[in-house]
This record gives C-alpha cells, sequence and structure tokens, in this order.
C-alpha cells in the first residue's frame, strides 16, 4: 500500500512529530512550572528576632516528593528534627541559640528534570537584649519658649525612636553611630513625654521626659519716668512699673542706659516693701535695694545717670526665655557742678559751660565757639575728639574716665609743701601750702574730694587738742578762712588761713592751710569726687 511512502503517508509522520513535540513541551512547561523551591523561610531573611529558641520553618511546594533532604544551622545537622506535612517544615531547636547571626541551609532531591537538586540559605539575627538609650536633650523638667522642641540622644544603630506625648508623636530613625533627632510639637504646659528606642528585633527601651512649654511672654507697664521726662531732682531715679501677666518673683529683671547693662535682679531675691505706699512715693535714696517688690508692682535702681538725654531699657525674662520690654527716653539736669557725674548729649547748664571751656583747654573746641551751655552737635564732636587724642573709649559721654582726665586730680608733695592740679597730663595750677605737724601729721594715700563749703563754720574735731574750743562762724577770726575743700581722710582737707606766714611750714593739725587767695581759686577748680593723692 505504500502508505509511508505516500503524501497520505507524510502528512500522518508529521502529525504524529507535532503531537510529541507539544506533548513534551507541556512536559516540559509543567515540570517547569511545578519544580520544588523553598519558600516562605522563618524567621525571614537578614531580620532580626527576640526570642533565643525562634521558630525555624520553610516550605516546599512538593514536599511528597523530597529526596535526601538535608537541614543545617549554623554548620550543624539537624534534619532529624524536621517535622511537618504538606510541604510545611519546621525545624525543633535543640537549644537556646546565642546572641549574634545564625544561617540555616536547606537541600533535597527531586525528579523535578529542572530541579535535580534544590538549595536555600538564609540568616537571621537573635537579639534578645534591649537597646541602650540616652536622651541628651532635652534635660529632665526642661523648659521651653516654643512648642516645637528638639529631642536628640543615642541608641542602638538602625533603631526606631518614638517620642510620645498626649494629642501626638514624633519618630526618628537612629544612624550607624547610633544618634538620633526629631522634633515634636508640643502643647502648651507641662507636658509628660515617653521617649522609646525599639530594635530591629523588636526590644524596646523606655525614657521618660517632662517638658514644660511656655511660650508666653511676661507683661510690663511702666509708669515712671515717663517719655521724655525731664529729671531734675535727682541723677539716680528708679524705674516704677508693674508685671500684669505673670509672677515677678518667678521673672528676670534687667536695665541698660545707652545700650550698657547697668542693673539685673531676680525677682525671687527682690526685697519686699514693708509699707508700699511709703516706699513707692520717695525718690531713689541712698543705697536702695536693686530691685523692690510688692505684688505685681516693682521699682528697679539703675544707678547714676549722665546729665542730658538718657535712653533707658528695661526688660523682663521669665524662665523660658519669654521676654518683656520697654523703654524710655528722659534728660537728667539735676546739678549745675561739673565733674560730679557724666554728661552726655543734650545735657544743658552750667555744668556744660565749664565743660566747653575745658574742652577750648584742651584745644578740641573752636576757640571762638559759642559756650552755650548745651550738649550740641559741636560739643559732641569736641568730646570724641578729646576722647581720641588721649586714647578714651568712644563713648559720646563724658564718662567717669573722661572727667578724671579733663577735671584732673590733686597732688599733693608734703615735703615739697605744694599741691598741684593736673589736668590733661599738664600742671594747671600749682599753689604753695601749710601741712601738719609732726604731732598731728597730714596722713598719705590715696583720697578724693567729699565736701566743698563757702565761709564755712568752724566746728571742733573729736580731738583733744580741740576739747575746750566752741565753733566758730565765718569771719576774720574763722581758721578755715573762707573756703573748706573736705577730703575723704578724716578731718583733713584743704583751707583757706589768714595765717599767711603759716604757709610753707608744718603748722597745723593735719590739714592743708592755703592763702586766701589760692584756696579761692583752687576751690572753682575742684570738684566732687576728684582723685587726691597725698604724697611724702
Amino acid at each position: 500500500m505504500q502508505v509511508l511512502g505516500s503524501r497520505r503517508g507524510g502528512i500522518v509522520v508529521l502529525v504524529i512529530a507535532g503531537v510529541a513535540l507539544a506533548a513534551a513541551a507541556a512536559f516540559a512547561a509543567i515540570q517547569l512550572l511545578q519544580r520544588p523551591t523553598v519558600d516562605a523561610p522563618t524567621p525571614a531573611p537578614d531580620s532580626a528576632v527576640a526570642e533565643a529558641r525562634p521558630a525555624i520553618s520553610f516550605s516546599v511546594d512538593e514536599g511528597e516528593g523530597l529526596g535526601d533532604l538535608r537541614v543545617t544551622l549554623d554548620g550543624r545537622d539537624v534534619t532529624s528534627r524536621v517535622r511537618g506535612a504538606d510541604g510545611e517544615l519546621s525545624v525543633i531547636p535543640v537549644a537556646k541559640l546565642a546572641q549574634g547571626t545564625h544561617q540555616v541551609d536547606v537541600s533535597f532531591s527531586s525528579g523535578n528534570v529542572f530541579a535535580r537538586t534544590v538549595n536555600r540559605s538564609w540568616s537571621f539575627d537573635v537579639d534578645t537584649l534591649a537597646p541602650r538609650l540616652a536622651v541628651a536633650s532635652p534635660k529632665p523638667k526642661a523648659l521651653r519658649a516654643r512648642k516645637a522642641v528638639r529631642f536628640k540622644g543615642v541608641t542602638e544603630a538602625g533603631s526606631t525612636v518614638t517620642i510620645a506625648y498626649k494629642g501626638g508623636e514624633a519618630t526618628a530613625q537612629a544612624g550607624a553611630d547610633g544618634a538620633w533627632s526629631t522634633v515634636a510639637r508640643l502643647p502648651e504646659g507641662d507636658v509628660a513625654t515617653t521617649v522609646t528606642a525599639a530594635d530591629r528585633a523588636g526590644n524596646t527601651t523606655e525614657r521618660a521626659r517632662s517638658v514644660t512649654v511656655d511660650t508666653r511672654a511676661p507683661r510690663m507697664v511702666v509708669s515712671a519716668p515717663t517719655k521724655g521726662e525731664q529729671v531734675t531732682e535727682t541723677d539716680e531715679p528708679l524705674v516704677y512699673g508693674a508685671i500684669t501677666v505673670d509672677n515677678p518673683r518667678a521673672l528676670t529683671f534687667t536695665a541698660s542706659v545707652n545700650g550698657r547693662k547697668v542693673a539685673s535682679a531676680r525677682g525671687r531675691d527682690a526685697a519686699s516693701a514693708d509699707d508700699a505706699d511709703d516706699v513707692y512715693a520717695q525718690a531713689a535714696g541712698t543705697d536702695p535695694a536693686t530691685l523692690e517688690l510688692d505684688g505685681r508692682r516693682f521699682a528697679m535702681a539703675i544707678g547714676t545717670l549722665a546729665q542730658g538725654r538718657n535712653t533707658i531699657r528695661m526688660t523682663v525674662r521669665d524662665r523660658a526665655g519669654n521676654v518683656a520690654r520697654a523703654q524710655r527716653v528722659v534728660n537728667v539736669n539735676s546739678t549745675e557742678e561739673f565733674g560730679a557725674v557724666a554728661i552726655g548729649p543734650r545735657a544743658r547748664g552750667e555744668d556744660v559751660v565749664t565743660l566747653q571751656q575745658r574742652l577750648r583747654e584742651a584745644r578740641v573746641y573752636p576757640k571762638k565757639g559759642k559756650l552755650s551751655g548745651v550738649v550740641d552737635a559741636k560739643t559732641e564732636k569736641a568730646i570724641a575728639r578729646y576722647q581720641k587724642r588721649y586714647k578714651l573709649p568712644k563713648s559720646g559721654v563724658v564718662d567717669q574716665r573722661m572727667l578724671q582726665r579733663i577735671v584732673g586730680r590733686i597732688v599733693v608733695n608734703l615735703s615739697q609743701f605744694r599741691v598741684r592740679l593736673i589736668r590733661n597730663g599738664k600742671v594747671a595750677a600749682s599753689y604753695p601750702i601749710a601741712i601738719g605737724q609732726p604731732a598731728y601729721p597730714t596722713p598719705t594715700g590715696d583720697y578724693e574730694i567729699i565736701d566743698k563749703q563757702v565761709d564755712p563754720t568752724w566746728t571742733p574735731p573729736d580731738s583733744p587738742w580741740a576739747a575746750e574750743l566752741s565753733s566758730i562762724p565765718p569771719g576774720p577770726g574763722n581758721p578755715l578762712g573762707t573756703r573748706w575743700i573736705g577730703t575723704s581722710a578724716p578731718a583733713v582737707g584743704f583751707h583757706g588761713t589768714y595765717a599767711d606766714y603759716t604757709v610753707g611750714t608744718a603748722a597745723s593739725h593735719g590739714c592743708m592751710r592755703m592763702h586766701i587767695p589760692d584756696v579761692e581759686a583752687f576751690y572753682e577748680m575742684v570738684t566732687l569726687g576728684m582723685k587726691v593723692q597725698i604724697r611724702p
């Protein structure tokens, strides 16, 4: 019949071959799809567990076809401890696992043409120790003036840190060095927070932090001095006011004058006014307390102000750093005596006239410039030139350092029987004097002028030589002459004498006598507070 050799036979062969190929392809596809694999390993690869005896398991799709199964844990064969069915297998641990990394290896053979041998390895960490946790900021019972509070510290590398508080939480991830930082927006008031560090294994460590959030600034009202006030009765005014919001005892009070801090006091250290009406009605007395409180009212001493324009700034700060501020610009004109106190911009009076004369003598004030008696722009320029020339701080104010130089100092040489007034580094005046007798020597040392009197009354000193004497009124018979210039040396000063012949000798009871015309001229040059150096 020759079927195979016929055309029909060829078609039959092709059909059979196609069927065979299709069957083979189907078989291959099935084998590929059904090749056995090790799936769902537990613990998960590269994970961490907090148990020393973790459940080790895996699944194999074709569990019934396993052959030559071998399971090792850290290189030890644990195949005999494998249990399971339907492809779900687990390993019963022999003992607790040590801290650190562990490896599981699974291998078996199968009838699958694509997976004659199946291998799967994975590792995991055992970590049963809680992570260390240090909270560097905020400190316990911290006080913050902002709701956004930064928490930072150190924990185990890779740990997750959570800051939990009523109404919210914030998280941070520790870096490779263990450092972590995050900002939590806390509510106003006392806030209890819990800082928790959780490592990869789920071990946790907690730290409590109590934080007080205070974003509200205190409120202050300054009642005196008033804006632009002309202060004429004193150069040591007090600042009066009240704290309308916050507890004054919990605040810190600070005052500055012309940009320089002059006083600072804590409310808790302030003096209390026993009689508020009396305390708050009086002007600055001698050595007042820096700060006095009466309920919410306060009075604060700010020291001695320069003559002229002064800018006073008051600041109150609470413990959280919130600040309230107030400013007053006042004009002080409390004295006409040059050298008694500092002189600032816009000061006026006879003391300013004297200042302008001294600046002219120093050749920094125009020779024909008007002695206006006001610290105007021309005078301010002269002050600046003077300070530059004598290398003084360029403060723009005739302060104590400048006054000491421009007012001068008094130098007494007992062995020479002479007093000299040194001004601007030069001898401005020189006069002969009488000094104390050997029994009543004139004391040596450094003193200052504390008293000046015209036509003084002589009062007997507390000394044996004057025990039977009475006071003597002004006039030709007065031992003090027409002028008295007292020093801080007890009962010792410069004065005139009608006994001219004693000048140049050791004839007094400790004072320094001068000719009447000399002491009257000297009197005009001397100011209160001027330094007096008495040398042998």
